[in-house]
């Protein structure tokens, strides 16, 4: 793969991370991978080196989506073990073993919708900042399914990021107000609990969220407004915080008679000593129970 083809890749990823959340865009990734199976013409001594430089570049991108770089890892790992046979029959094994990674996320994700619904009650104030999969899809549920009765408030970023959060829970009927997310001092009182998502939670329990998250959840923290975090346990990285690979941008404007360079990171660390609530497909675990849950062993 090319080194062009590389960063157009990077940057798909990325983008559609910003605006739809790593869960879906793991299931979108995975998707795509399959139907590039289908499409590709090969010899048998090709297929395997062309699925592993795919899997290479995707493992690699900035910043690193943690859920799909673990079942890009299973993947490998699978049709590495798999025997040398035709190339149809190395291309219908591919896809089985993808579908199965499609239907792990699908099922880990919608396990964490299934507890989140439960943290929602009625007359609830949610602070949202995150363009989350899942916290987007619970909301719905709460209010479409459930006819629960709660406002959101919602801290815009730039619009092109929020816009698909605002239709969705516009479309659900869920009484919303729309606020800067540099106002937030001024509604904070009114809120009773925050909703986040998360790309990872890394081993040094620190979770890599969207920009200006870091702000958002020292406020609330400071302010004792509890924290709730949705992430499942695929989003759990095994490396530092540092390794992540923040996307890092640098960009020259020009203001009147001022230029200057512009620095921006696609994601913000928060520590994660300041979410009061973690739910994963295996549960809610409050804020002392988070951090051994987070080290303890996986298959």
């Amino acid at each position: 793969m090319k080194t062009e083809d590389k960063e157009i890749l990077c940057s798909l990823i990325r983008d559609h991370e910003d605006t739809i959340g790593s869960s879906r865009v793991t299931m979108m990734a995975i998707k795509a991978f399959i139907e590039s199976i289908k499409q590709v013409r090969c010899s048998v001594e090709e297929v395997r080196e062309l699925y592993l430089e795919l899997s290479e570049a995707i493992k690699n991108t900035e910043p690193k989506v943690i859920p799909l770089i673990h079942l890009i890892e299973e993947f490998e790992k699978e049709i590495g073990e798999a025997p040398d046979e035709s190339i149809d029959q190395i291309k219908d094994k591919a896809i089985q073993i993808l579908e199965a990674k499609h239907h792990k996320i699908i099922t880990k994700t919608g396990k964490v919708i299934e507890h989140g619904l439960t943290c929602i009650s009625e007359g609830d104030v949610i602070i949202v900042h995150t363009i989350s999969y899942d916290v987007t899809n619970m909301l719905k549920l709460a209010r479409e399914t459930l006819q629960k009765t709660f406002k959101v408030i919602v801290l815009k970023q730039d619009l092109a990021k929020t816009r698909r959060l605002i239709k969705s829970l516009s479309a659900a009927g869920i009484d919303m107000e729309i606020i800067p997310e540099y106002s937030l001092s001024h509604y904070i009182e009114q809120g009773n609990k925050v909703f986040m998502g998360a790309l990872s939670i890394t081993d040094d329990m620190k979770v890599i969220s969207a920009i200006g998250s870091a702000n958002i959840v020292s406020l609330c923290h400071l302010s004792n407004l509890p924290v709730y975090l949705f992430a499942n346990t695929l989003k759990f990285s095994h490396r530092h915080s540092s390794q992540q690979r923040i996307h890092r941008k640098v960009e020259s404007k020009t203001h009147g008679d001022v230029s200057f360079q512009l620095i921006t990171h696609s994601h913000d660390t928060v520590d994660l000593k300041h979410v009061d609530f973690l739910v994963t497909e295996d549960g809610i675990k409050d804020k002392a129970a988070i951090s051994e849950f987070i080290k303890a062993p996986r298959s």
